[in-house]
């Protein structure tokens, strides 16, 4: 985290300024270059953008995920995250979350140029579900979403997401395992990736 001095004489300002723009083109600089390896703390990725958000789970380490099934938000019927031999990938929002609202056009974007090999579900939480629909049309989502305002089906995946904060991302694998996890917005770009990377077993 970057702290900022105590004002002080115009010279010295002028010194902080300078180097704290020169620290920040330095994060922008180094959240450009691209990782390598997959680590089960995070970090890096296989080829996307480093992230301390994105945690990778190697084949090797990977755990079984949990399943969650519930009522549609839009429409009747239910949902399920169990999509045995597809990618499958879980994002937990909310109507009431500004960043889910800045990431959603990502996910659908991501969702439609996957459509081949993945599936995708969202896990809304804490929410009213006329508000949850209105979110829905308004970001115009493509795919299903469980509505679970108790969270009783996100307390399913302790110790695989999370349980306060949102936006949370899964991304499972084809045998059903948790393959990766992004905490807070993800970008087009960087879910497809993962989405492919986990579809060709890496």
């Amino acid at each position: 985290m970057l702290r900022l001095a105590r004002p002080g004489p115009v010279k010295n300002r002028r010194v902080v300024v300078a180097a704290a723009a020169s620290a920040t083109l330095l994060l922008v600089t180094s959240a450009c270059t691209p990782g390598a390896g997959a680590s089960p703390t995070g970090g890096t990725s296989r080829g996307a953008v480093p992230d301390p958000g994105l945690v990778l789970f190697k084949p090797s380490d990977r755990q079984r995920a949990a399943v969650a099934e519930g009522p549609k938000v839009m429409g009747s019927g239910a949902a399920t995250t169990r999509h045995p031999g597809k990618v499958v990938v879980i994002n937990v929002w909310a109507s009431w979350c500004g960043p889910c609202r800045k990431e959603a056009p990502d996910l659908a974007a991501a969702s439609r140029s996957t459509a081949e090999v993945a599936r995708f579900v969202g896990l809304n939480i804490r929410d009213q579900r006329d508000a949850a629909q209105a979110f829905s049309r308004a970001v115009k989502m493509p795919y299903p979403s469980i509505f679970d305002p108790e969270g009783q089906q996100l307390v399913k995946f302790s110790g695989q997401l999370s349980t306060t904060a949102i936006p949370t991302t899964l991304v499972i694998d084809e045998q059903q395992r948790s393959a990766a996890r992004i905490t807070g917005p993800v970008d087009r770009d960087t879910l497809t990736q993962l989405i492919n990377d986990t579809a060709n077993g890496r």
